[in-house]
């Protein structure tokens, strides 16, 4: 069968992959920021390349479950999905058939469930795997027979469950919304991505899709010509433009190739689909070794460098990094609980993170972008998630939060976006009654 309009035979996406056999080819569509499309371009993406004869895998990564409602798939039938496959006892082999939903012909969706929301806390059961970072990886070979490419929709975050998905990416394509504040959004996406890729130490080719163009707008326009000059070599030669059939089929629970066959729509995609099956990814990374996977642990960095401040603050609540050294000169916090560092070296290009002391209290202090949020929950303050907020410092390009406390030791986390993490630049932690840990810290008295 001839790959209709696109002019390819199905085989061939895995024959020019290099990887005939072995893993199904696995482009991660991933973007922090919402309202760019990212759902909308895994879903109706997935829908085209079904309908041209490609047999294709869409994984739900999304805690939201947008898929499964985009794709017509009653929620409340979904029993189990791709939180559970991750967690299940992969050493005796998987089996995806009971998780799969049958969306269309040559099409199918692993969803997501409730599960998938709880996976990246500390109690959550991903964090305890000593190969958490590549289960998805392993869930995907054991899909790989069955299809010719998956598409991953990602989860909002920057967190394990992204890291999975890279992981198990040979490509990722990130949808730039063409607005107001599009380019310098898309600068702070690129430099994200490429941060956790050269974490997971091998390439991954990236590019960028333009999204939501409306042509008549002269905005648009200069946005796009930017993002061509910004990003040449990584911004894909089509755009999907701003559509109202696409918003209505979502709202039917219908891809674009159901609600409007044959729209302009459609052909957006089409034109996006003809581009993946005809450029192949140009790097390869290496395939996962079954027989390695679950001993050799994520590699380490070096909380020093920008690269990585952000993957240790992607790594948040599961992997106990190296964290900076207590000073000599912080006598007055007990550095065999937990390292609080010195706010001596604040001023320098690269602040300490972690616990640090200061004449006004203890100062917690974060890397991230400005667009996120995060808050301390502790004991202190009775593990309220907003009583204590960070405040992001453009200065030193950080979040910070200083509370005077009184002597004694206490207990934390870090919440990053609204979800609980573990302060990775802090090594002492305290597991409690239900398995889960939180950071800590004693403050003594002063001498």
């Amino acid at each position: 069968m001839m790959f209709g309009s696109i002019g390819l035979l199905p085989g061939a996406i895995r024959a020019e992959t290099g990887q005939e056999g072995h893993a199904v080819r696995t482009i991660a569509i991933v973007n922090q920021k919402g309202g760019c499309g990212k759902t909308t371009t895994a879903i109706n993406l997935a829908a085209v390349l079904a309908k041209q004869g490609v047999r294709t895998l869409l994984v739900d990564m999304d805690p939201q479950s947008h898929c499964a409602a985009g794709l017509g798939v009653p929620e409340s039938r979904i029993e189990t999905g791709i939180a559970e496959a991750m967690l299940s006892d992969l050493d005796l082999g998987f089996d995806p058939g009971p998780m799969l939903w049958e969306v269309m012909h040559g099409l199918d969706l692993l969803p997501s469930t409730m599960m998938l929301a709880g996976l990246e806390s500390p109690d959550g059961g991903l964090y305890a795997l000593p190969d958490r970072d590549r289960r998805l990886a392993r869930v995907l070979q054991g899909c790989s027979v069955r299809y010719d490419i998956c598409l991953i929709d990602c989860s909002p975050s920057i967190g394990l469950l992204t890291y999975n998905a890279l992981r198990a990416s040979t490509q990722a394509l990130i949808p730039v919304e063409t607005g107001y504040f599009s380019l310098r959004g898309a600068r702070r996406q690129w430099g994200t991505i490429q941060s956790l890729i050269e974490r997971i130490a091998r390439p991954i080719q990236c590019n960028m899709l333009p999204t939501l163009f409306n042509p008549e707008s002269r905005l648009a326009s200069r946005i796009l010509e930017a993002l061509h000059q910004h990003f040449p070599d990584h911004l894909l030669p089509m755009m999907i433009r701003e559509h109202e059939p696409l918003r209505e089929a979502a709202s039917f629970g219908q891809p674009i190739t159901e609600f409007a066959p044959g729209s302009e729509a459609e052909q957006d995609y089409v034109a996006l689909a003809r581009w993946i099956i005809e450029h192949p990814p140009q790097v390869q990374p290496e395939l996962l070794d079954r027989r390695s996977a679950a001993s050799v642990p994520p590699p380490q960095v070096q909380p020093s460098t920008r690269v990585g401040e952000l993957a240790l603050r992607m790594q948040a609540g599961f992997d106990a990094s190296p964290a900076p050294s207590v000073p000599a000169d912080s006598t007055a916090v007990d550095p065999s609980v937990g390292p609080v560092t010195s706010d001596a070296g604040a001023e320098a290009e690269t602040p300490d993170y972690g616990v640090v002391i200061t004449d006004q209290g203890i100062c917690f202090r974060q890397p991230g972008l400005p667009e996120q949020s995060m808050s301390i929950s502790a004991d202190f303050n009775g593990w309220s998630a907003s009583a204590t907020p960070m405040r992001f410092d453009r200065t030193r390009g950080c979040f910070e939060a200083i509370v005077p406390l009184p002597p004694g030791q206490y207990r934390y986390q870090v919440v990053i976006d609204g979800r609980s993490r573990i302060d990775p630049y802090n090594e002492a932690t305290i597991t409690g009654e239900t398995g889960s840990s939180t950071n800590c810290f004693t403050l003594a008295p002063a001498p």
